[in-house]
């Protein structure tokens, strides 16, 4: 089992080049995943920014948001991460708190492409960084 965050997941969906690639390759390696319960909300507002950003087609961003809940993602409730979570306050945004704590408690590997939050995180659970 591993724990995906919102920018592995957005690389998954949206990329199909060799950005695209390295996630599936990475994320290929182990077909069990977590993350706390807001990772669809994340992954919607980040394919939706990309969309309005123009940076992303809304052909492209449609599929995406269509794909997302075939993801099979166990979601993971935030009242039993929440500690961890005010322990990184100082770290890391609330949102990647989340991801961190979860890779914490349950001693799993984060899988981002968050060069920093992999930099931060590095002090507290292992990390596949897709950088």
């Amino acid at each position: 089992m591993i724990v995906v965050d919102a920018s592995a997941l957005i690389e998954l969906l949206v990329y199909e080049g060799s950005r695209g690639q390295r996630a599936r390759d990475v994320l290929s390696r182990d077909e069990v995943w977590c993350a706390p319960e807001h990772w669809k909300a994340e992954v919607f507002s980040a394919v939706r920014g990309l969309m309005l950003g123009g940076q992303l087609g809304e052909v492209y961003a449609s599929r995406a948001i269509t794909r997302l809940p075939m993801l099979a993602v166990e979601g993971v409730d935030l009242n039993g991460l929440l500690n961890g979570m005010w322990q990184l306050r100082h770290e890391v945004s609330g949102y990647d708190a989340a991801y961190v704590a979860l890779a914490q408690q349950r001693r799993l590997t984060l899988v981002t492409a968050d060069a920093h939050l992999a930099r931060a995180a590095v002090r507290h659970c292992r990390v596949e960084s897709l950088e």
